[in-house]
Formats: structure tokens, sequence, C-alpha cells
């Protein structure tokens, strides 16, 4: 099965010095130009070898940490030495310099690093902390990620994403969803990000908890049903395609097939729904959600019922119709 393949995300310096980053504590003191350099890795890189002269093992796109170590260090160089290690440093790609707990920085990685556009960042945060905040920042912004034109719902905990056409019927099915108890995260768009082994959904933050239904236009499902019927992000467990029945088409009638849906380079199971007139879809998600739980513990009721005609079979009992 086609899949969604992965949207690289761009983190840029300048992202350390937003708000969302406050408790980081930084501020520029050099290379300001240089703020929209981009950081490619989430690990973070303190260079003492390279400050000894193995610049091979410079990472280009990595935030780089100067604390008490390599302060320390750059002060015992000799002047001249100094200056051509810090020039070389800046020359090999990093993102930035973050100098922790406050330490005063060389004169002479200021000045390079305002003639390079090299940002330098300070914080009185020591820098084991540093390190462990700045990862968990850059773990999250560096997930691949995909935005996909559906609808994700959580169905008894199921993390439901229903793709299909435009206008067969994804919202209304949500707006059904919510109104037998289920929760809403997101209806038309739905980003979604990889952590591990997992896929975590949520909805733009300009349209959250908004839903467009043909004939009622745009409502709020908070506002409507209360904050019980909404959440902000749930992981995708099921992708549910809704398609327009086609006579003649092959469906799945037993539920012996496994397929699944790539999205991320994760296999997601997968189900292919008919929409045709008269059928509940609302109804029939709720059952692959309750039958998707039940296949998590290991128990296929296509292939209890296989085993037991073979079994009938061998032994030669003809069974009930």
């Amino acid at each position: 099965m086609d899949g969604i393949a992965c949207e690289r995300p761009v983190v840029r310096v300048r992202r350390l010095l937003a708000e969302e980053s406050a408790e980081l504590g930084l501020t520029t003191l050099a290379g300001g130009a240089g703020l929209d350099r981009e950081i490619f890795l989430p690990r973070i890189q303190k260079p003492g070898l390279a400050l000894a002269g193995f610049l091979e093992y410079i990472h280009p796109g990595r935030v780089q940490i100067l604390g008490q170590s390599e302060i320390t260090f750059l002060e015992g160089l000799p002047g001249k030495k100094r200056q051509r290690v810090l020039a070389d440093l800046c020359t090999r790609g990093v993102a930035c310099f973050v100098i922790t707990k406050g330490l005063v920085a060389p004169p002479e990685l200021v000045a390079i690093a305002e003639s390079c556009s090299v940002p330098v960042l300070v914080t009185r945060v020591v820098s084991s902390d540093l390190i462990e905040g700045i990862s968990r920042l850059l773990e999250e912004w560096l997930a691949p990620r995909v935005t996909v034109h559906g609808v994700l719902v959580d169905v008894y905990g199921v993390g439901v994403l229903l793709l299909g056409d435009s206008g067969v019927g994804k919202s209304e099915c949500a707006l059904d969803l919510v109104v037998r108890g289920h929760r809403l995260v997101s209806d038309d768009s739905v980003e979604i990000t990889r952590n591990g082994k997992l896929l975590n959904g949520s909805g733009p933050e300009l349209s959250l908890y908004h839903m467009e239904i043909r004939g009622l236009g745009l409502i709020n499902i908070k506002d409507l049903f209360g904050v019980a019927a909404v959440r902000r992000k749930k992981d995708v467990d099921l992708v549910i395609r809704l398609d327009q029945w086609q006579e003649g088409k092959e469906y799945d009638r037993l539920g012996l097939d496994e397929r699944s849906y790539g999205i991320l380079g994760l296999d997601v199971p997968f189900l292919e729904m008919p929409v045709a007139p008269g059928r509940n879809l609302a109804v029939l998600v709720e059952v692959a959600s309750r039958n998707h739980l039940l296949r998590r513990q290991g128990y296929v009721p296509a292939r209890e019922l296989t085993e037991r005609l073979r079994l009938q079979i061998e032994a030669g009992t003809p069974h009930e119709t």
C-alpha cells in the first residue's frame, strides 16, 4: 500500500531564542546575522577534541556547547593559537555556540563569530541541564513530519485516521462519532510527527477543534460539545480509507488480509471501507476500533472461524449451515 513520505523540518538557530525555548535562558552575544543558520541534528556537541586540533570530529549543523572545561582550555592557549583554533572551528559549518554558566566568552570568539556570522549564545544554565533541554526540544522539532488531508479521531482510545476523497463524508462521520461520545483531534488537516516507533497526530493551531460541515459551515467542536469532545494530540493507530462504493470492486469480506499503510516509514494497520447509502459509517468505525483492540491482543475472529472449519474438516464432521 502506498503511503506518505516525510517532509524534512527546518529548524533555525533563532528558534532557540523564541518564547517556547524561554526555559533555556539564552541571549545573543555575537553573530546575530547568522541566526537563520540551520540546525540539522538534535545531538549536542562539546568541541573539546576540536579545540585540541582534531577538527574532523566537528559535525556541521550541530549546536556546540562551551562549558567550564572548554573555556578554561581556550584561556590556556597562546593568543595566536587560540585565534587560529576558533577561526578554523567557525568555518566547519557549526550551527551556533552556546556558552553556559554565565561564563565570559573569549574576545577572539566574539570577534571571529561576528565576522563569520556564527551565533554565539549565552546562558546561566549549567551545561548538563542545557544539553538536556536543547536536546529535548530539538528531538521534537527535528522529528520527521508530514501534513495529511484527512480527519483524526479518538475512538475507544484508538487513534483513527480517516482518509478519502473530498466530499466522501469524513467530517460527517467524525461529527457522528463526537455525538456518540468520542473525541475529535483534527478535521481536514492532520499534522503527523514520528517519534521513534510512534506516529503522533495533531491539528494546526489556526484551525484547532474546528470542523467544516457542508450545509452548516465551520463549527467549533469544543464550544458545542465541551472539552471532553476534543483532544490536542493522539497517536495514529489505525488508518481507514472511506471509498465510494464501486460496483464490481473487491472488498475484504473475511478480515484475514492484514493490510498496512505507510506513514513516515512506519506501517499502520489499514482498512478500506466502502461508502454507500444506508451504511452507518460511525458505527462501522466504532466496530473497526474495537476489532483493532482485539487484534492487538492476538484475537482475530476470521482466523478462529477458519481454524474451527479446518478442525471439523479434518475430523470429517459436517458443519452446521
